[in-house]
């Protein structure tokens, strides 16, 4: 009698299709995991790439930064020649002197129509030959003089730059982006007089060539470029060696050790090379002192040293926070306690990443501390 053929059960190959079934589930979890971590590794790389070279940006052109000072006259109280003083003006010695500025400090006190919601952390202007131009007879003069400004902006992107048919077509996607702003050498308005053929014509229109710097942008205003996107915050701390600042310590009636390193020069963040002149706000470049005061030494000055720090985000875990209101979310404001005293610079970066990491957004923090070419620092 011929042998019955051997055959799988059908209780095996129910238990067979259940192995291969909870196989393919597992491999179909780990093959989606593996996607999730390679995309957002991918993106969070491609975000910090275009940080990092933003960042290099921002170094480079601070670095270039220049005021361009020489020896003038001044009179008993410090004040140079002008037509409005060409009477009276009796020169007793010779004094910095310089027609460009460099000011930089908390962005919402310095850059017209800021507010610290959508503008957190520091702003810096300043003049540096950039070469940029539209002006054809110009383009030739690669090293032309520019004023330009670097700070954060939360709002739509690029929405200044789109015509209004196509703003409705992209949905609204706000976020913190690090612009750049460049006046072209042909609208150059820190030589512009104010008033009486002269500049500055009186100390409250030192800052006047900010007013074309303001926020949002508008068509009228000098060119912006988004650097980055997802840069929540930029921190600007000027400052002089160790050893300077050791020696004008005591003439500032400022303490120099361990705590206050770092901080002896600009300790809220400010620093304009204008302050010496009367009218600017005390309250950001403070005049203590026994023998020397911050403005003097600030006058028509570079900082010999400016401490960078940018907080950059990843953008999907920033994302799942929503993005559409006109404000930032909550996460990722910057507490007012924070980033008014700069001898607290490393432990309020670390207060601020811990606060970013609490609410799960991944971030990466870039410093750097830019030797300036052009300053020529005196203590006298």
């Amino acid at each position: 009698m011929a042998r019955a053929a051997r055959a799988f059960t059908f209780i095996e190959l129910l238990v067979a299709i259940a192995v291969l079934m909870i196989v393919m589930v597992v491999l179909l979890q780990i093959t989606g995991k593996v996607g999730e971590i390679w995309r957002s590794s991918s993106g969070k790389i491609s975000a910090f790439q275009n940080a990092r070279a933003a960042f290099s940006t921002l170094n480079l052109q601070i670095s270039r930064a220049t005021l361009n000072a020489y020896n003038d006259y001044v009179d008993s109280s410090g004040q140079g020649r002008t037509e409005a003083n060409a009477g009276t003006f009796v020169p007793t010695r010779f004094a910095r002197a310089s027609d460009l500025h460099f000011l930089s400090g908390p962005a919402a006190q310095i850059v017209p129509g800021a507010d610290a919601a959508g503008n957190p952390g520091d702003a810096i202007f300043f003049q540096a030959p950039l070469g940029e131009t539209d002006d054809t007879q110009l383009a030739s003069l690669n090293r032309a003089l520019n004023s330009t400004g670097f700070y954060i902006q939360y709002g739509e992107a690029d929405a200044s730059l789109l015509p209004n048919w196509l703003k409705s077509l992209f949905p609204s996607d706000k976020r913190f982006r690090l612009v750049q702003f460049v006046q072209p050498t042909q609208e150059l308005g820190i030589y512009t007089a104010t008033a009486a053929g002269s500049y500055p014509a009186a100390p409250s229109s030192t800052s006047s060539w900010l007013s074309a710097f303001k926020t949002p942008v508008t068509a009228q205003q000098p060119r912006a470029r988004v650097l980055a996107e997802d840069v929540a915050l930029l921190i600007i701390r000027p400052r002089l060696s160790p050893g300077e600042e050791e020696a004008v310590a005591g003439s500032l009636g400022s303490t120099y050790n361990n705590t206050t390193r770092g901080s002896i020069l600009s300790p809220n963040y400010h620093y304009d090379s204008r302050a010496w002149q009367s009218g600017y706000p005390s309250g950001r470049v403070p005049s203590t002192g026994s023998t020397l005061t911050r403005p003097q030494l600030m006058r028509n000055q570079l900082p010999p040293i400016v401490d960078v720090a940018m907080v950059c985000v990843d953008r999907r875990s920033v994302a799942r926070l929503g993005n559409s209101s006109s404000t930032p979310p909550a996460e990722l404001k910057v507490p007012s306690t924070l980033f008014t005293d700069s001898s607290r610079l490393d432990a309020d970066l670390a207060a601020y990443s811990q606060q970013l990491s609490n609410a799960n957004i991944r971030h990466r923090v870039f410093r750097s501390a830019v030797e300036i070419q052009g300053a020529k620092w005196s203590n006298n």
